[in-house]
């Protein structure tokens, strides 16, 4: 069994042709160490034989396998380099730069996040693989390119191309069990991205099923991965949690890159269960994962410092490209929440206007959900509730009871508090997150942070009351610091004391609580 295609029947390098072998039953048996130190002397002994083919080849896997075992991103690009460079002077009959381009367009979907080069890449290895008879190489280079075109924010698109590769994966004409599994775990991964959750679910149990008959335990790794992610976002958490910590035991000495999804995941059940602790532990471990990021910065927000959460999704936006559209959806969605928490409500709207139209090109029911969701948060106070009731149903519809609940929240929390949806609503979130196993959690927009427990807003100063009645004429943070004669920073800093003392999610809802309470 091989990583890439077949050697030629009359390949005179018996030594490197051994080293490949053993590279790749090391990759299976999760050897980082003995898989990688196996491929560099492949390439050492083809080139010592002047056979560039060769020479490439164990660069191409070199390439990805570098990336994955945790060696980095300039080492996994160099050795492409290095591929790309031994093949020009092969002409393109060589199945060689098929397999380059693929291994191009994987880590530009999976390390670099680049999907406009991966659907190029994964095109070119397809028509290569076409036109060479190379069957294995066409339909892997079809899977990459659909399953890039849906991160770019063309699902319906990338499934179909994904459902081809499929489908010939499964029928038997991919020959080598590794990209058979691959391009199957590509279509889970698109459907899960979508949060298409039924029809990943489905994938997942069949995937799961292949992997058990063949013994592809790496790949069966990922699929539970996956799995347990699935059932993280349609409410199955107890079962999540099981799958998660049977791959992490199994994965404890793995440099795998799955390791770390699987680490993320486990990350993000402790936020939501309120085990905030161990969440931020295990994100930490991820550092620079955008996950990762994201999941601190919810942690802070729970933590009521709306201003660090803001900054970190602020800078972690600047760096994701609009092409990666799905990646840039999820932190889309955080810098509404945090921006506006912090009082900064012009980028709040920005990030919500972005997110409607994605949601708008996407059109998937989760991602119209958290556009309503972001429409809500930064909407009016007549006009919120509507919008809150508009996330309820789409949450509800798209099977994501934990966002559903926050939704609930958020409703309650813009109607009045004699008003009686907002203590129905507030029963029924509590309990759809008393039955998911949340304990001790105050999320975004629970009601014990919106409102004090005596039902009296907390009492602002002379100075908050005159920044808030700034605020209610419609003026930004920019304006109100030009009509106090103070710093934006010191604006910003006010706002943010009246959103936590009024227990606010808005600075609308700001506004309509210090009315309330007659402090405006």
């Amino acid at each position: 069994m091989t990583d890439d295609p077949v050697r030629d029947a009359g390949d005179p390098v018996g030594d490197a042709a051994a080293s490949e072998d053993i590279a790749q039953a090391k990759w299976w048996l999760d050897d980082a160490a003995g898989c990688l130190s196996a491929r560099e002397r492949a390439y050492r002994q083809y080139r010592a034989a002047g056979d560039d083919r060769g020479a490439a080849r164990a660069a191409v896997a070199l390439g990805y396998d570098a990336a994955l075992f945790g060696e980095g991103v300039s080492v996994a690009q160099g050795w492409l380099s290095r591929a790309r460079e031994l093949l020009r002077s092969q002409t393109d009959t060589v199945p060689e730069h098929g397999w380059l381009a693929a291994r191009e367009a994987e880590l530009a979907l999976n390390v670099t996040h680049q999907p406009d080069i991966a659907v190029e890449a994964g095109t070119r290895a397809a028509e290569i693989g076409a036109r060479l008879g190379v069957v294995d190489l066409e339909f892997v280079g079809h899977a990459l390119a659909g399953l890039a075109v849906v991160r770019r924010g063309e699902p319906a698109d990338g499934l179909r191309i994904l459902n081809e590769s499929v489908a010939a994966a499964l029928a038997g004409e991919v020959s080598d069990p590794m990209w058979m599994g691959k391009i199957c775990c590509w279509l889970v991964a698109a459907c899960y991205e979508t949060q298409d959750l039924s029809r990943a679910l489905e994938w997942c149990a069949r995937v799961e099923r292949v992997c058990r008959e063949r013994g592809l335990m790496p790949l069966f790794d990922v699929c539970r991965i996956m799995y347990a992610s699935v059932q993280l976002d349609s409410g199955e958490w107890v079962d999540a949690e099981h799958q998660l910590l049977a791959v992490l035991d199994r994965m404890q000495t793995s440099r795998r890159g799955s390791r770390v999804d699987a680490v993320i995941a486990l990350g993000e059940l402790r936020r939501r269960q309120g085990r905030l602790d161990e969440a931020e532990n295990l994100f930490a471990r991820a550092e620079f994962d955008v996950r990762a990021i994201l999941g601190r910065a919810l942690i802070l927000m729970d933590r009521g410092q709306a201003p660090l959460a803001w900054a970190q999704v602020d800078a972690l936006l600047s760096r994701i490209d609009e092409s990666d559209t799905l990646v840039r959806a999820r932190v889309l969605r955080a810098a509404t929440r945090c921006a506006n928490a912090s009082g900064d409500t012009e980028r709040a709207a920005t990030a919500a206007r972005e997110l409607a139209v994605i949601a708008v090109i996407v059109a998937t029911p989760s991602l119209a959900a958290h556009a309503a969701e972001a429409a809500a948060i930064v909407a009016s106070p007549d006009l919120a509730a509507a919008s809150w009731r508009r996330a309820v149903r789409l949450f509800h519809d798209a099977g994501l009871p934990f966002d559903e609940a926050e939704a609930r929240l958020g409703l309650a929390s813009s109607l009045p508090p004699a008003h009686p949806e907002a203590q129905a609503q507030s029963d029924i979130a509590e309990r759809v997150l008393a039955n998911l196993g949340v304990v001790g959690r105050t999320t975004t927009h629970r009601t014990d942070r919106l409102r004090p427990l005596d039902g009296r807003a907390g009492q602002l100063s002379s100075r908050e009351r005159e920044v808030l009645r700034l605020v209610a004429d419609g003026m930004t943070n920019t304006q109100i610091s030009e009509n106090l004669g103070v710093s934006p920073h010191t604006v910003h800093r006010h706002v943010a004391n009246i959103l936590t003392k009024l227990g606010a999610p808005t600075r609308a809802a700001a506004v309509s609580s210090a009315e309330r309470s007659g402090q405006l």
